[in-house]
């Protein structure tokens, strides 16, 4: 047995105990890695494109740290395909070991990976898949999930009350692709313009990833306007097709504002204006705050920001704000949690937190048209507001 000096046990029996009350050195050492789930093939490519863009514009202007810790990003690509949420979300968390989960497009993926996010304890920010039942639903919450983005129906239904009282209209038509999602927001306008005393006249739900609305255009009844929602290529298709078979001058179109967003605002074209829309967000809200996102995002990516960088942008402000809360300790499941729900600021387009209960963002909601700017340019202008929006509308 070797005996050492008695100099030398001090010194060892010092840095044992060191080490002990440090804990773990992965604890500040190691990167935190933050699995990323989004479509970047598919209907909704563009959607994960520019989440994936806002959030790296937020990571850059830190330098991808947190309270001292490097971030790395582990993408994976859903495709925007309820199939595909599961088997890809078990891949981020088993093989390559992520921390957090960031992302979701698509209601359906949300739904399939919600089980397994609230049984493995994995803290999951969704960048916008609106599902209501993961924040409204009771027995569907969960303590590890955080919504940036909204709720479907969230936005939508305070334009069923707009229509009404302000735009006169007294019947429309409603149309949406035929997935929850759809369903979901094409209800909550429904419920509030027929409570403010309007009537829905007929509605049509085409199959998500339609490329010909003819059919389905050719069959709309007529009505003061028709409320539409559609995202992606499949929002580009039906704004042009709708005014190429001539309805935009005999039934106004308005809708959700994912509709006519600025990621696609330009490939859709003049077939856009005057579309009236509600959303939370437009890069046309006169904030210093949203004036700076533009500028930055602009700099960046050389584009209008739009309501998904936004949301992404969003998503990874929350989770650094979170990180430096519990200083990098995220392994600290419970802790890191609560700083998320403590997490609140200004951001670009008015103060932000989550809702206490459910866990989704409180946001304001704008009514917007499209209008053609000075520049000659498309874009979403501001033309109503309410505050302090939640899911429990």
């Amino acid at each position: 047995m070797v005996k050492l000096a008695p100099r030398l046990r001090v010194v060892l029996t010092a840095f044992v105990v060191a080490l002990l009350l440090a804990g773990p050195a992965t604890a500040q050492s190691d990167p935190i890695r933050i699995g990323v789930l989004l479509p970047y093939s598919g209907v909704y490519t563009s959607l994960g494109e520019n989440i994936t863009a806002g959030l790296e514009l937020f990571l850059e202007e830190t330098g991808y740290t947190a309270a001292g810790r490097r971030l790395e990003l582990v993408k994976q690509d859903t495709q925007g395909d309820p199939r595909q949420g599961l088997p890809k979300v078990r891949q981020l968390v088993e093989r390559d070991r992520v921390d957090l989960l960031v992302g979701v497009v698509h209601s359906g993926v949300a739904a399939a990976i919600r089980d397994y996010v609230h049984a493995r304890r994995i803290p999951l920010v969704i960048a916008n898949a609106g599902d209501p039942s993961l924040t409204r639903d009771p027995a569907r919450r969960s303590p590890y999930i955080f919504r940036v983005s909204f709720a479907n129906g969230q936005y939508e239904y305070l334009l069923g009350r707009y229509a009404y009282e302000v735009l006169g209209y007294r019947t429309v038509v409603v149309t949406a692709p035929d997935y929850s999602a759809g369903h979901d927001k094409a209800g909550a306008f429904k419920q509030y313009f027929e409570q403010a005393g309007g009537r829905v006249v007929q509605e049509v739900y085409p199959p998500l990833g339609t490329n010909d609305f003819g059919p389905y255009l050719a069959g709309l009844q007529q009505a003061d306007a028709v409320w539409a929602f559609f995202a992606g290529t499949d929002a580009v298709r039906f704004v042009q097709q709708y005014q190429e078979f001539g309805l935009k001058e005999r039934m106004p179109l308005i809708g959700a504002g994912d509709m006519v967003d600025e990621a696609y605002l330009d490939e859709i074209g003049e077939a856009a204006l005057g579309t009236v829309t509600s959303l939370h967000y437009s890069p046309l809200v006169e904030t210093p705050e949203n004036r700076s996102f533009v500028e930055q995002y602009r700099g960046r990516y050389g584009e209008t920001a739009n309501q998904f960088a936004y949301q992404g942008y969003l998503a990874a402000r929350v989770i650094a704000e979170a990180i430096e809360g519990v200083g990098g300790r995220v392994e600290e499941t419970d802790a890191f949690l609560e700083a998320l729900r403590a997490v609140t600021f200004t951001g670009p387009a008015g103060p932000f937190r989550f809702d206490p209960t459910s866990q989704n963002v409180v946001f304001n909601v704008y009514i917007r048209r499209v209008d053609r700017l000075p520049d000659g340019s498309l874009g979403n202008v501001v033309i109503g507001r309410y505050e302090n929006v939640s899911d429990s509308w």
